[in-house]
């Protein structure tokens, strides 16, 4: 069997369809993501069309703010897409943060993600699942459009269902609710839902159920952004309207007369127009030249002293350069560790040793990094730390201590751990180890209920993960009678269930 060019790092997010890894590519000397379709669905054909679809799409895109697509290869028996890694965060962290509401910075992300659907739109291919989350945030404050898995090329339409929909139901548009159309005007009602979010931190659609969001979604109306003109300006909240028109026809015709319409130019003159004259080139040109020319000098000047800069501020690639100016060497470094839960003796950050730009931790305490499978809010001795993946270490002092991964479709995992003075360990909570798969095919349509929770409206674009064991499975369709089935869910299997009202 031929060996893999690259080697697996650390996974850093799982749905039920794929998992996605954190990879270096042994033959080009590079990190890379890896979008893997999960193993027992590989056989799949309509999952591996639309996973083969999500590559070429991508692959035909080339811009700096879209994540580009390297490669489709197979890891194990199983298609995988191989992506452009970005140091960053997602725009859904971002939000999360508390650090994007700032009205600059929402302009920003307009223009880039503007920049980056303007692109797509002009190859003939919609996203059509816009949201947070499928945006990337460089650590060079870039902003990425990444993720289309429900991408819809123009020209194939016959892969979709009609009437299927897809999509993430607090931000899709309204005409994606009615199963009609789909154009580019789509991804613009969404990118105006994403924008209010970065804004005001609010969700307009957000509801308890599927329903709920479709709902909110088809009784929108534009005069319900007012309330957030005080956080804005006239120029930017008409702006905002025109892209949440609730008919296509009174949005932007297209994503570029939307970046047109907020002045590009004029916030965020970052890449030189293609208009510009000749002498305005020429001169922007010669100012570079004489820039690059003193951190040369400079760089000359730092090397021939042997001094390395200091950096504090995690994640990083640092280059120092040699003596050949060719030879550039990356350098790796840790993110700041968390800092020491509370009600714990503090952990005492050792002075950064400069050689390796690694941060030690005091004699007594100890690095604790955190991983789950899937996703789980993770709490260390009853304190919420965050949810993964958590790429940091969390710094506790040497002793006993208690960990809990928490994920809603799961029993809560604890765990007693034993930290070790000026040691690293590694805890992770897999829930897949006692979970199975459940597939639901029903006709016309349903509202799925399990254990009485509301999970999904089908079609299903994946199969449900639910905890191995019974489950009591709900089937609701305000047409007809209830339907209710109960099942057994054995770990690492997939149960299917085949439902008509019409019987």
């Amino acid at each position: 069997m031929k060996k893999s060019q690259f080697k697996i790092e650390q996974k850093l997010n799982e749905s039920g369809t794929t998992v996605v890894y954190k990879a270096f590519d042994e033959v080009l000397h590079r990190n890379v993501l890896l979008k893997v379709l999960h193993k027992h669905l590989a056989n799949d054909d309509e999952l591996r069309q639309r996973f083969v679809r999500e590559a070429r799409a991508c692959a035909a895109l080339q811009s700096e703010h879209i994540v580009q697509v390297y490669d489709l290869t197979e890891i194990d028996g199983a298609p995988a897409i191989v992506m452009e890694f970005i140091e960053g965060r997602s725009l859904k962290e971002v939000i999360a943060s508390g650090d994007s509401k700032n009205f600059e910075f929402t302009k920003k992300a307009a223009v880039h993600i503007l920049r980056g659907l303007t692109i797509a739109h002009e190859r003939g291919i919609i996203h059509r699942d816009i949201k947070p989350g499928n945006i990337l945030v460089s650590d060079q404050g870039v902003l990425k459009v990444t993720d289309f898995g429900l991408a819809y090329v123009a020209l194939s339409t016959t892969v979709t269902m009609e009437g299927m929909v897809l999509g993430t139901p607090a931000y899709m548009a309204p005409e994606q609710v009615r199963g009609d159309e789909i154009d580019v005007r789509t991804d613009l009602f969404a990118l105006g839902l994403t924008l209010v979010e970065i804004l005001s931190g609010e969700r307009i659609f957000e509801g308890s159920t599927y329903s709920e969001c479709m709902k909110k979604v088809l009784a929108f109306k534009v005069d319900e952004l007012k309330r957030f003109e005080s956080i804005s300006d006239p120029e930017f909240s008409s702006f905002l309207e025109k892209l949440l028109h609730p008919e296509k026809e009174g949005r932007f015709p297209s994503a570029g007369e939307a970046l047109k319409s907020i002045g590009d130019k004029k916030y965020f003159n970052d890449v030189p127009p293609a208009s510009a004259s000749p002498k305005k080139r020429l001169f922007v040109i010669g100012i570079a030249a004489v820039v690059l020319a003193l951190l040369v000098v400079f760089g000359w000047i730092s090397v021939s002293r042997q001094t390395l800069p200091e950096e504090t501020t995690g994640n990083r690639q640092l280059q120092s350069i040699t003596g050949d100016s060719m030879n550039v060497k990356k350098v790796q470094t840790d993110d700041p560790p968390i800092e020491a839960v509370k009600k714990q003796s503090p952990a005492v950050i050792s002075e950064q040793g400069k050689e390796k730009n690694i941060i030690a931790v005091s004699k007594d305490s100890g690095k604790v990094y955190l991983t789950s499978t899937p996703w789980a809010k993770v709490y260390v001795n009853n304190q919420l730390i965050g949810e993964t993946p958590i790429a940091r270490p969390v710094i506790l002092a040497s002793g006993s201590h208690t960990v809990m991964f928490a994920n809603p479709s799961f029993d809560p995992i604890v765990k007693t751990i034993i930290v070790e003075s000026n040691r690293e360990v590694t805890v992770t909570g897999n829930f897949l180890e006692q979970a199975g798969y459940l597939q639901c095919n029903v006709t016309p349509w349903a509202e799925v209920f399990v254990d009485e929770l509301y999970k999904d409206t089908t079609p299903l674009s994946k199969p449900m993960m639910l905890s191995a064991g019974r489950h009591s499975v709900r089937f609701r369709n305000s047409a007809f009678s209830d339907i209710v089935k109960d099942i057994t869910v054995k770990a690492k299997d997939t149960t299917q269930l085949t439902i008509s009202f019409h019987q």
